[in-house]
């Protein structure tokens, strides 16, 4: 086959595709072309002088050694990608236009880099994990929200790192879930993210699967930071709940729930009201710190106080909060504080009424009535706590003889000097109160057993040096630890106080019976 029969083959295959051919001599002039050449060049009929780059490109060819060569030729209406082949005196080019092409790419490899910076710095979550969790990529806005340099993470387990300990586990299993497709792309997910500090953040989630074939290859998860949302949707539930709770008519039980929810949503660990009067002052304790959480813990904890003045008072709240609670806030607090403070308030004159309608007239000590709700209250902390607290039924021994050899008035003497020796030998925070006729009872708070004998036999000794006229003051008592498993009512502790005293008069008065069945002389 001759060459010209040659070159009108080739001129037909490539005129059925996007490549076009043209053979010129060594000045550029066409000898040969394909129909699909650029109108421009075909119709100059040469390749030199039409433009510039061209130009350069065909000379330094023509100048070269090599036989073949293969150039981009930008010319000022279009590209062109060129192979340059010199055949004896003839040079064979085969070109195509790559204008759009270039185009797209360029504009794709810009667009490529606008979204790669705008994921690393954008306010998203934005993470790629394998197929077994590890962190293929995160970019730097999760690194500096969270406070971990790259080297920290890539490579790592997701979980491991960034999921708190109690919800690890769930986490993972909707992992695993979606690994196996069980769950709909389609759902969102609200979770804890653990930052470096211990912190902690909440961000809700989009996942997108990552397949090789069929084959799971890893998510692909996007994440807004929701964090102030969530803080505001529990603090407003929360703030609900608390006016609710402060309603109750039972203040007692108005307590326990405020302490359950301040407890479980924002782990406060203490909370207690102060209410001062220039006269006396009057404290309420909410939370109490359980036994675990004293001075070597108090690093854990952060103290807040928040003080307001009314009138003729002054009203202080103590909060204590865990550090590891991520959702209370300085707001929150302070919104806490404003509901505590009416409450707190109303308590205090709620008291002060009951107070007045709840001391016995001749001793001033409680009456029975306020003894029994203050019981009360105290059990459902016993329940809560398990801390000691005991009860104590004292009887006046020889009362009925007082009145009948000295005179009732000697009589209301003799019970105004027991009650007067109760109150000075037990603390602020215990109850003394006149259970009728000759009957006393103590309630020891956060007492245990052995300190209940030292202060029942410290009254005894002091009693011991009392005497109306000729007569020799004495009580007997009963001691009793006040159980978990009692009745609200207080049924059952002050039924085994009551025995136990009974036995202590039975065995010659001027004694006390414990729970431990030890008589103490």
């Amino acid at each position: 086959m001759d060459k010209s029969i040659a070159i009108e083959e080739i001129a037909n295959i490539f005129s059925q595709s996007n490549i076009f051919f043209l053979m010129t001599d060594r000045e550029g002039n066409i000898l040969s072309h394909t129909y699909n050449v650029p109108e421009r060049i075909k119709r100059e009929k040469c390749v030199v002088g039409l433009d510039e780059n061209l130009d350069k490109a065909f000379r330094e060819f023509i100048d070269s050694e090599q036989r073949t060569i293969e150039q981009i030729v930008e010319m000022k209406t279009e590209i062109l990608r060129l192979i340059f082949s010199k055949v004896e005196e003839s040079i064979l080019i085969f070109g195509e236009t790559i204008t759009e092409k270039v185009l797209i790419d360029n504009y794709m490899n810009e667009r490529f880099e606008t979204l790669t910076t705008y994921l690393e710095f954008a306010p998203i979550f934005f993470v790629v994990l394998d197929e077994n969790g590890n962190v293929s990529y995160i970019n730097t806005w999760t690194l500096n929200k969270t406070g971990y340099r790259l080297e920290e993470v890539v490579g790592k387990n997701w979980f491991d790192v960034f999921i708190p300990s109690d919800i690890r586990e769930m986490v993972r299993g909707v992992f695993v879930q979606i690994r196996q497709r069980n769950i709909e792309m389609n759902q969102s997910y609200e979770n804890e993210i653990l930052c470096k500090d211990g912190s902690k953040l909440v961000a809700l989630w989009e996942n997108k699967l990552i397949l090789k074939g069929d084959t799971f290859g890893g998510i692909i998860s996007v994440g807004v930071d929701v964090t102030d949302r969530k803080i505001r949707e529990v603090e407003d539930k929360v703030m609900l709940e608390l006016l609710q709770a402060s309603l109750e008519q039972d203040y007692t039980i108005a307590f326990e729930k405020i302490g359950n929810i301040l407890a479980s949503t924002y782990k406060v660990r203490k909370l207690t009201g102060l209410v001062r009067v220039p006269e006396d002052s009057y404290e309420f304790t909410i939370i109490k710190p359980s036994n675990g959480e004293n001075a070597e813990n108090s690093e854990r904890f952060e103290e807040k106080e928040y003080v307001r003045n009314v009138a003729d008072r002054s009203i202080k709240i103590d909060i204590a909060v865990s550090n590891f609670s991520q959702l209370v806030t300085e707001n929150s607090l302070e919104r806490i504080a404003n509901i505590l403070f009416s409450f707190i308030d109303r308590i205090y004159y709620i008291q002060r009424l009951e107070e007045a309608s709840f001391r016995d007239t001749l001793t001033s000590l409680f009456n029975r009535r306020y003894y029994m709700m203050v019981l009360k209250g105290e059990i459902l902390r016993v329940r809560r706590y398990n801390t000691s607290s005991c009860v104590v039924m004292i009887d006046l021994d020889g009362l009925k003889k007082v009145n009948d050899t000295l005179g009732h008035d000697k009589g209301d003497h003799a019970l105004k000097l027991v009650a007067q020796v109760l109150a000075e030998n037990i603390r602020k925070t215990d109850i003394p109160a006149r259970f009728g006729g000759d009957e006393f009872v103590l309630l020891l708070t956060e007492t245990k057993i052995e300190n209940a004998k030292v202060v029942i036999q410290r009254i005894i000794d002091e009693l011991d040096k009392k005497y109306i006229d000729s007569m020799k003051i004495s009580i007997s008592a009963g001691i009793t630890k006040i159980m978990p498993t009692d009745d609200i009512e207080g049924i059952s502790v002050m039924k085994r106080a009551d025995e136990l005293l009974y036995r202590a008069k039975k065995s010659g008065k001027g004694t006390f019976f414990c729970d431990d069945l030890q008589i103490k002389e």
